[in-house]
């Protein structure tokens, strides 16, 4: 069954080409759906330019959500946090979440 997850994030240190490109590789080989969001834009993080153009316009001391859909979500967000260690600090996760495919939104 699929499920939901998310984090708050506080971005400390601009990204670096080397910090997104292993962002986009880790989305790109989970089997779901990994979101960035930032003052009400969303980025799907397995789209290598939107990626990119998210992350530039993403300053220091800005919120930063992560929310990742799909099976083995908690280990994927665990994956994502570590990849951003240097550049992010965490604020909140919040609850894990099940979902049925019927009721899915798009972003």
């Amino acid at each position: 069954m699929k499920e939901i997850i998310s984090t708050n994030v506080l971005v400390q240190n601009r990204f670096t080409m080397k910090k997104m490109l292993e962002i986009y590789q880790g989305a790109k080989q989970f089997e779901g759906t990994t979101y960035l969001y930032s003052k009400h834009k969303a980025v799907d993080a397995s789209n290598l330019s939107k990626l990119v153009s998210f992350l530039l316009t993403v300053k220091p001391q800005t919120t930063l959500k992560i929310i990742v859909e799909g099976n083995e979500v908690q280990k994927h967000l665990e994956e994502i946090k570590e990849m951003c260690s240097n550049h992010v600090s965490v604020l909140r996760m919040s609850e894990k979440r099940l979902i049925n495919s019927a009721e899915t939104f798009q972003l």
